[in-house]
């Protein structure tokens, strides 16, 4: 049995899917707290409960990817327009029409609703302790705020992303809710590096604002403000990656070099494998590529962790990126590689093993602007195949792999090719 075959045994079925997890997670609270599905098998709200808050799941319940808030029909609108997860051309006219349908109430009227209500007898202190609007009103110093819940697509580190709006649609801030050890991890690394590069600043690009963080019952926040942005990254820029913003980001904790087997970048590796005992698969990787390439001598640095054209805006010469929640110390040159990578593996469709292949030439030819040797690349490949690896039996162990996507799959049949090899 392949490696490939043996992680597909053991996948299980997550606990991110479906409305009622959301629900449960962000619309419950203790009793006082309590969400309905407006549906005919719905229970009744509780007697001394108010309805105050409503939400449309969309593009349906049993998949829902947004859910639209109807306190203002103006952020509703706003909400769905700003939802950049729709990159098909189905996915993108979908959008276009629910966005029509809120605009005339048409789909408020057919679209799967969700109602909160809250215990009457709840005072106005108690509110932002049980209402995660409240809360949210708080955090941004606004009472005039609405909150949207971008769910997306079921992946390795899933968690709801809060969309804060004004009324009038104004897009404020966004907050990541982190509801497991996992994403709780990732969140609080994004508050650390937000708060870093808030201290020391940046030239090439414009991180978000750090404006708030911390728990909020059993969830790990992160506030951030809203950067600008585009429907969609422009086609010109999708396969052209940033250099200067990348080769900063190497150097955001300064550069050294060192032997990879010796260097602390592969200790913490050691670390993360430990933490995931009885992974054979993982076991055998992680010893293959130090045998492979521990005595290579690597250039170090920073990397964002998923420097992709869909986490930056590019508009009138100014880069601005997010999502930092894997940020952290590593070999210089893995941002261009991931960013590389998952272009070609997104856009163009090729499995990893064909994208690796198109993608090295364009790679060596830009890893010298990084101060990286191009020679080095053939382990800068096998330490990114690698972090892939970690990242999804992390997620397996942190029970949210649901199937393998194309990519891993990809990759574990890489290694496969590769460790049994003469």
């Amino acid at each position: 049995m392949t490696s490939a075959q043996a992680s597909r045994v053991a996948e299980v079925t997550p606990p991110t899917s479906g409305l009622d997890w959301a629900c449960r997670l962000l619309f419950e609270s203790g009793g006082r707290v309590v969400s309905r599905r407006r549906s005919a098998g719905s229970p009744p709200a509780p007697a001394g409960f108010d309805r105050i808050e409503s939400y449309l799941a969309l593009p349906r319940a049993a998949n829902p990817r947004l859910l639209v808030p109807l306190g203002s029909s103006q952020a509703a609108a706003a909400a769905l327009a700003r939802n950049h997860d729709a990159t098909s051309t189905k996915a993108r006219i979908g959008r276009a029409v629910l966005g029509a349908g809120l605009k005339v109430g048409l789909t408020q009227r057919v679209a799967d609703r969700v109602d909160v209500y809250a215990d009457r007898a709840l005072s106005a202190a108690e509110r932002p302790q049980h209402l995660l609007t409240e809360h949210l009103r708080g955090m941004f110093g606004r009472a005039d705020l609405e909150m949207a819940v971008i769910l997306g697509v079921p992946r390795l580190n899933r968690k709801p992303v809060l969309q804060v709006l004004a009324a009038d649609g104004t897009v404020v801030g966004y907050v990541k809710a982190a509801w497991n050890e996992l994403t709780a991890g990732l969140v609080r690394n994004e508050t650390r590096v937000l708060r870093h590069l808030a201290a020391t600043g940046s030239k090439t690009f414009t991180p978000p604002a750090f404006v708030a963080g911390g728990p909020w019952g059993e969830l790990e926040l992160i506030a951030a403000s809203a950067l600008p942005n585009a429907a969609r990254p422009d086609q010109a820029q999708v396969f052209d990656p940033p250099v200067a913003v990348i080769s900063e980001i190497a150097g955001l904790w300064g550069r050294s070099s060192a032997k990879l087997a010796d260097s602390p970048y592969w200790a913490g590796v050691r670390e993360r494998q430990a933490t995931q005992a009885g992974s054979e698969v993982l076991d055998r990787a992680v010893e293959w590529v130090e045998r492979a390439a521990g005595s290579t001598e690597i250039a170090f640095g920073a990397w964002h962790g998923d420097f992709t054209p869909w986490n930056m805006a590019r508009l009138d010469e100014a880069t601005y990126v997010w999502d930092w929640e894997r940020a952290r110390e590593a070999p210089a040159g893995l941002d261009l590689l991931h960013f590389l990578f998952q272009t070609v593996c997104r856009y163009e469709g090729k499995p990893p093993a064909d994208a690796i292949e198109s993608c090295s030439e364009r790679a060596a030819s830009l890893l010298p602007v990084l101060d990286v040797e191009p020679r080095s690349l053939p382990a800068l490949w096998l330490l990114y195949r690698l972090e892939l690896l970690l990242r999804y039996d992390e997620a397996r162990t942190a029970g949210v792999l649901a199937r393998q996507s194309k990519i891993h799959e990809g990759i574990l049949e890489m290694f496969d090719r590769d460790m049994e090899a003469p």
